[in-house]
């Protein structure tokens, strides 16, 4: 589903106020695989990706992690600031990366007295409501090849790279990563993936895979096809 952006949520301030709000912003660096916040933390900043990936892991009792979102520049972040007072997930530094960081006073005063914020601040809350809901009726009745097709699909329009070869997926995936993006098991996305590659609609070159999204998308979605209408006497 996709995530709201600093683009999206600065729509229609002018240049001045930009500045003005770039004033109540401060910026953080964080190495490969530092913990930008834990579960549990206090919800106390809105981030927004500068520079790098971000990884939403979820943790469940027994210690299974599951990928939430990988988050590439200009996407935000803990968000959800004014409805938990914890941080329902851990942020993870996927690469090396720079986060611009806005402190739950700061971005209430942004909202106050900036009314496009604001606006703009509850239209990006509630297309997110309407993704989840649709997500959540949607991924649990899936088998494991859909969720991780639709995974793809969704990397692919994210991060992907349009080249000859196929859309290009610049992100240092592991069999075990994608198992955590779709919830199941390392073992079950090796054979999906060995299928997929058979099937001509993956490939893997060094630490990149490459998608043929049409085939893809008619391997997963056949009915969307159209069919060929009736013959003309």
């Amino acid at each position: 589903m996709p995530r709201p952006t600093a683009v999206e949520l600065f729509r229609d301030i002018s240049d001045a106020d930009v500045k003005e709000i770039a004033r109540l912003c401060t910026e953080r660096r964080y190495s490969l695989g530092a913990t930008i916040f834990s579960e549990g933390d206090a919800s106390d900043s809105v981030l927004i990706v500068a520079e790098g990936l971000v990884e939403l892991v979820s943790v469940s009792d027994k210690g299974a992690e599951t990928i939430l979102h990988i988050l590439k520049p200009d996407q935000i972040f803990g968000e959800l600031l004014f409805s938990e007072e914890k941080r329902a997930f851990k942020a993870i530094a996927a690469t090396d990366v720079r986060v611009t960081v806005i402190p739950r006073r700061s971005f209430q005063e942004i909202l106050t007295r900036f009314p496009p914020v604001a606006h703009n601040f509850i239209r990006l809350l509630s297309r997110r409501l309407v993704a989840v809901e649709q997500g959540l009726a949607g991924f649990g009745h899936t088998w494991s090849y859909h969720r991780l097709g639709r995974v793809l699909l969704q990397l692919g329009a994210e991060h992907g790279v349009e080249t000859p070869k196929g859309t290009v997926i610049p992100l240092r995936l592991t069999h075990e990563d994608l198992a955590k993006l779709i919830g199941t098991t390392r073992e079950t996305v090796s054979t999906q993936i060995n299928k997929f590659k058979r099937f001509g609609l993956l490939k893997r070159e060094g630490p990149h895979f490459i998608v043929n999204k049409p085939l893809l998308m008619r391997f997963l979605y056949p009915e969307a096809v159209a069919s060929p209408g009736p013959a003309r006497q």
